[in-house]
């Protein structure tokens, strides 16, 4: 699967997880750690500027293989690491991804590793 292919995967989960029929936004926090453990949750914005959660529960399971694929594909041949990213969609599709290394994060999963 390609990074567009997977991005596209993505946005439709997003949209098909949302319930209400008048959004303008949303958005999805990922995290990733170690070889590939997932946990993401997400939040929209209706048409009248009200904020609710994303039920991860409507969003397709295959989500996590979709990541875990888009973090191998993005950190294998560069040094940019990254164990969050937020995906940000607008009603008319567009969308734009952050990629974002948490060193905290990544010295408490070193620390309770070691435990």
């Amino acid at each position: 699967m390609t990074v567009d292919e997977i991005y596209l995967n993505i946005g439709k989960s997003i949209v098909n997880a949302i319930n209400d029929e008048k959004w303008s936004r949303a958005t999805l926090d990922i995290e990733v750690v170690g070889t590939g453990v997932v946990s993401y949750n997400g939040e929209y914005s209706t048409d009248n500027n009200e904020t609710k959660n994303i039920s991860v529960r409507n969003i397709s399971r295959d989500i996590r293989n979709w990541i875990r694929e888009l973090h191998h594909i993005t950190t294998e041949e560069n040094d940019k690491k990254w164990n969050n990213a937020i995906f940000n969609l607008n009603v008319e599709g567009k969308f734009n991804m952050e990629f974002i290394w948490d060193e905290a994060l990544d010295a408490e999963i070193t620390k309770l590793s070691k435990e």
